[in-house]
């Protein structure tokens, strides 16, 4: 083994390459979780610190560090639930060459939750060829995927300084254990909310729009599906414009879909008018076609048949406005 004035050279000169490697790693990630529709919290990567490596060196006994030590780039992803772990898998085994895999999440068990990830040692793959990559292509990576309750518990324990179970004092060792299980009930308990949650919207979806069911309950699933079935050959509105669209009629005083749809189509008309002599201007991330989105169509026909309710959103708007300022 060199000493630590050879590592050390040999890593500085290394830096450029391994930055690269993090940059072109993030972005490979990031597109493919993207392609695959995984909504996920955070996708990072960092090429490993000068002192972290001399010391993993030294503590492993590395004789050649270079190849042994598998993480001097990495990138870590941490996605919502746990069934999320097996399709960010797929994007990497897709997009890159996958020399090993350890998976403490299906191999561990509950009172070593704090611990759990998935590891991925990889290379890239042949996609990424040309004279772009030679300089990287031969460089292993290591990629890291973790629910955020995971990462969580990961992060605090690192803060702790409690990189394993054995350096826990024994006075505490029950409370870890007991709120590693407590974590892995949350992280499970999350699954089962958003299969309800996913259900409970296809079912909305379903009766409202398909089925012609009367349905009184207003919530972000009902609405989103009582837009659709109004304005389905316009622009969705994302989750976060419906759920402040819920909170304004809400507010108002609907407490009934049938209610809040009965005035939505009966200001429709005079929307219709206001949106060809005066085109709403795109919003960012919405396509510049002319046209209100769901939403904005919705609430603009309820501008023309309630008043009230334009004169309490202008109030909003205003308050809003001065809060930003």
């Amino acid at each position: 083994m060199r000493n630590r004035q050879e590592l050390t050279e040999a890593f500085n000169s290394m830096q450029g390459r391994y930055a690269d490697l993090c940059s072109e790693v993030r972005y490979s990630l990031d597109r493919g979780i993207n392609l695959a529709g995984v909504k996920i919290h955070s996708v990072s990567s960092r090429p490993k610190a000068l002192e972290s490596f001399l010391g993993k060196v030294e503590r492993k006994k590395y004789t050649d560090p270079f190849t042994q030590c598998e993480d001097l780039a990495a990138a870590r992803v941490v996605c919502l639930f746990m069934s999320d772990l097996g399709r960010i898998r797929t994007v990497i085994e897709n997009h890159f060459q996958v020399i090993s895999r350890q998976d403490k999440v299906q191999d561990g068990d509950a009172a070593t939750f704090g611990y759990m990830s998935q590891h991925y040692t990889c290379k890239l793959s042949g996609r990424h060829s040309g004279p772009r990559y030679d300089h990287i292509s031969d460089l292993k990576f290591e990629i890291q995927v973790r629910t955020i309750l995971m990462d969580a518990w990961a992060n605090i324990s690192h803060y702790l300084s409690y990189k394993n179970e054995d350096s826990i004092p024994l006075d505490m060792l029950r409370d870890f254990h007991a709120l590693s299980g407590l974590l892995y009930v949350a992280d499970r308990q999350f699954e089962t909310l958003a299969r309800a949650s996913s259900q409970y919207a296809a079912n909305a979806e379903n009766d409202i729009v398909h089925a012609g069911q009367s349905v009184s309950e207003i919530n972000a699933d009902t609405v989103a599906a009582l837009l659709l079935k109004l304005f389905g050959d316009r622009e969705a509105s994302d989750e976060y414009s419906i759920s402040d669209f819920v909170q304004e009629v809400i507010s108002f005083g609907y407490t009934d879909l049938r209610a809040l749809s009965a005035d939505i189509e009966a200001g429709l008309e005079a929307a219709l008018e206001e949106e060809l002599e005066e085109p709403p201007v795109a919003q960012p991330g919405e396509t510049d076609d002319g046209l209100f989105s769901r939403v904005g169509i919705a609430r603009t026909s309820l501008k023309h048949s309630q008043p009230g309710y334009h004169k309490k959103l202008r109030r909003k708007w205003n308050s809003r406005l001065k809060f930003e300022e």
